[in-house]
């Protein structure tokens, strides 16, 4: 048996021989002395062959140095080494913890004998990749042994996970103190490798795995910050009212926004009702982003809205969306495709208006995609929304979008928002843009343009979205006509289905894994 220790990233020695190890990512290293005498044990045995991470003795600068993890660990001769050429035998090829079997190892990182009384069980935990944000998620796997997360005060019992989202992650199990260490500088290299991972490996049978949102951060940053049970990355996008972020719930590991509104005394009224609204639509309803919870800075949920200060934060998460439909890629996605999220966001409206609801915002930005795999939009962002059958406040949403009888009439209802979709949907095709208030003449412009896209739009397409774009509202059809077009006679959602998996191609494939654009808000 050959020794799994490597020198590779310590000075090179005239005995020694450097091997080239492909972007090392992050460090687990022995913190107490069991867990530093086990490993010790395991080396001069050689007890620890053909190891799924590699152990290296640790560096003599980081021994000099131990700024990076505890004082502790920095007495350690010896490290476990993570990189994406040694990924683990777990799900998602996640790293197996533990101290294995007599017989066959069963464990890609061995931390003490298997004959050990120290442990009970051959496996305590695995630490894997997020299929989709790419987070690292450690979970316990063993009955017998809790493991303890001291950076996020937590105990892991069995089968419970936790994101590991700080730059130096303390564990405990049983009597071994670890250290886990990512490598911030490390990230472009990390970047490029699991760019490469991610496109030669199949997960789970998925034929084409998706790389994260580009605005998830690779590895664990001091930047990122933890409100509530969610871990933010960075900014979507931000203006008066606060904040859109993205990041992942702690204990899943899945992709999440955070909208945090800055709510001032002036702002409580309509913030509360924003949030009851928002909160009385199911969040099973088709064609409407569902809000997921709802907290403020204080703790509460629903929030509590009474601060004594100036301003008091509310957050409100919900479903991460790589595009709206304002900066979605609409050239690479297939017409199927486009129906179907078309659709989607119509049968939203239709319930919303069953609900007694009109939305009054409706616009490229607040319908969200949030699959093209599987075709999946909806609506979002209920700030303007009210619960009634006609209205007559103007301050609405964008101006463009807005239908004529806001300004014509004293009273609109909500026929306005049929108006707002198909102007949305009409903007999704090429080569014009609208601007300003909608009078006569831009809306002969609108129709222009619609009537200049026969034979690149379903003919079908074309007739329902000019009934949507008509001047007075009483000529326009309800939501629920809509759907009864025959429009969507030629999709189902199986065939939407796979009109992304096939009739989309490697064009598509390619526009999914591209870094593209983020959001400009999903909310």
């Amino acid at each position: 048996m050959s020794s799994p220790v490597n020198d590779s990233l310590a000075p090179a020695s005239a005995e020694g021989h450097v091997q080239y190890i492909p972007t090392p990512f992050a460090y687990l290293t022995p913190e107490n002395g069991p867990a530093q005498k086990a490993l010790v044990s395991l080396v001069s045995r050689q007890a620890n062959p053909n190891s799924g991470v590699l152990v290296q003795r640790v560096p003599e600068a980081n021994i000099n140095n131990s700024s990076g993890s505890s004082n502790r660990a920095a007495n350690s001769k010896y490290r476990f080494v993570f990189s994406l050429d040694k990924v683990g035998t777990g799900h998602y090829g996640g790293w197996i913890f533990g101290k294995g079997k007599t017989k066959f190892r069963a464990v890609d990182i061995q931390v003490c004998s298997p004959k050990s009384p120290q442990l009970t069980g051959g496996v305590i935990g695995i630490i894997f990749m997020h299929p989709e944000s790419g987070v690292f998620v450690l979970q316990n796997v063993s009955e017998k042994h809790s493991i303890v997360y001291l950076q996020a005060n937590v105990e892991l019992g069995y089968r419970d996970k936790h994101v590991l989202y700080k730059t130096s992650n303390q564990l405990r199990f049983g009597p071994f103190d670890y250290v886990l260490d990512f490598d911030v500088e490390s990230e472009v290299g990390f970047l490029n490798d699991r760019t490469l991972y991610v496109h030669t490996e199949k997960h789970d049978g998925d034929d084409d795995p998706v790389l994260p949102p580009p605005l998830l951060d690779a590895l664990p940053k001091p930047t990122h910050q933890r409100i509530g049970d969610i871990i933010i990355h960075q900014t979507i996008s931000k203006g008066a009212f606060g904040v859109v972020r993205i990041g992942v719930h702690r204990r899943s590991g899945d992709i999440v926004a955070c909208k945090t509104i800055h709510c001032g005394k002036r702002d409580v009224a309509v913030t509360r009702r924003e949030l009851m609204l928002a909160s009385s639509i199911p969040p099973t309803t088709v064609g409407v982003v569902p809000l997921l919870f709802t907290w403020c800075e204080h703790g509460h949920s629903p929030p509590c809205l009474e601060t004594t200060s100036e301003v008091e934060d509310v957050h409100i998460l919900m479903p991460y969306a790589r595009y709206d439909f304002n900066n979605a890629p609409w050239p690479e996605i297939p017409m199927a495709t486009r129906l179907a999220l078309f659709r989607q966001v119509l049968e939203g409206l239709r319930n919303l208006h069953a609900a007694g609801i009109m939305h009054r915002d409706i616009s490229p930005k607040n319908l969200l995609i949030l699959s093209l795999r599987t075709p999946k939009a909806g609506i979002c962002d209920f700030g303007k929304s009210k619960r009634a059958a006609s209205g007559v406040n103007k301050a609405l949403g964008p101006l463009q979008f807005i239908a004529p009888e806001v300004w014509r009439q004293r009273e609109y209802n909500n026929a306005i928002d049929m108006f707002s979709l198909g102007l949305t949907m009409l903007k999704t095709f090429q080569g014009w843009q609208p601007t300003g208030q909608m009078d006569a003449s831009s809306h002969k412009a609108a129709l222009g343009h619609l009537a200049s896209l026969r034979g690149l739009m379903p003919e079908d397409l074309q007739g329902l979205l000019r009934s949507m774009l008509a001047w007075n509202p009483a000529d326009r059809p309800t939501a629920e006509q809509a759907l009864e077009d025959k429009t969507w006679e030629s999709i189902s959602e199986a065939q939407s289905s796979e009109s992304v998996t096939s009739s989309g191609s490697a064009r598509e494939k390619r526009m999914r894994r591209a870094s593209g654009p983020s959001p400009t808000s999903p909310s």
